[in-house]
């Protein structure tokens, strides 16, 4: 009977201990950008700077908040960005209800490199467990960027934010990193634009190969430039941070590339050969 006790009073403590655990998903950007998290049935909390002069913040997912975080005075959402202001959207406790893909969509404030992170917090009887995971990028004034990012119970993985690129994307970035000064000079710019233009005018035609090659080509272009540093003479130079931002966009689409070519090849089986 002693036993029968003593063995449901640690279920008891087991159970307690593992409902007082909460997981809340928090994602902070840097004051470069705005942002809007939608949930999969199309809810939405953030602050979208399109269309309004000074555009309001709503927070239409349940149990979610997006707010300022500063140590100075907090400007209003249209105003221009002040140095130390970060964004923060917070999410939970989370359940399985909240299981699915979410879009993050960024809005630019200013010409400038940001920085966005997800943090998982599971606070438990050891404290609080955090996993982290962050993505970086450049984006001007009125552009936007669009992420995704999936929630999976038991929510015990970091959060990884997955940018989403096409052709313009991919041009947006070069050029904001030429006049963000992360890779030089103008003749060098000139030629990794002209680089995407044979690849869209490829793309246009579907020659899937032929616009492979374009982006492996413009990939072969900045990284040797990355390797071989600035020289004392030469203006031609590529910084780390444009490397990783435009060699991910550059995998990006080879990726989606193969992918299409595969199920082109994979819908060609049922073809019947030419007599």
């Amino acid at each position: 009977m002693k036993g029968s006790a003593l063995l449901l009073l640690l279920c008891g403590l087991l159970l307690t201990t593992h409902a007082q655990e909460e997981t809340v998903l928090r994602i902070m950007a840097t004051d470069a950008v705005h942002f809007v998290v939608t949930d999969p049935v199309g809810r939405k909390t953030g602050c979208d700077l399109r269309g309004a002069q000074r555009p309001p913040i709503v927070n239409g997912i349940p149990h979610s908040n997006y707010s300022f975080e500063t140590i100075g005075d907090i400007p209003p959402p249209g105003d221009s960005a002040s140095a130390g202001v970060s964004l923060l959207f917070e999410f939970g406790p989370l359940t399985a209800e909240n299981e699915g893909t979410y879009d993050l969509q960024l809005f630019g404030r200013r010409l400038s490199k940001y920085e966005i992170s997800s943090f998982l917090e599971t606070t438990g009887k050891g404290g609080v467990a955090v996993k982290e995971s962050a993505a970086t990028g450049v984006i001007g004034v009125g552009q936007t960027v669009l992420y995704a990012f999936m929630l999976d119970a038991p929510f015990v993985r970091p959060i990884p934010l997955t940018k989403a690129v096409n052709t313009s994307i991919l041009r947006q970035d070069l050029d904001n990193c030429y006049e963000l000064k992360l890779l030089g000079n103008r003749s060098f710019h000139k030629e990794l634009s002209n680089i995407l233009d044979s690849y869209k005018k490829h793309l246009s035609k579907k020659e899937t190969l032929k616009a492979v090659k374009e982006l492996e080509e413009f990939h072969d272009r900045i990284t040797k430039e990355y390797k071989e540093g600035t020289k004392a003479r030469d203006k031609r130079f590529v910084t780390a941070d444009a490397l990783h931002i435009l060699s991910y966009d550059v995998k990006y689409l080879i990726d989606q590339l193969h992918d299409t070519s595969k199920h082109g090849r994979e819908g060609d089986k049922d073809k019947k050969p030419k007599k």
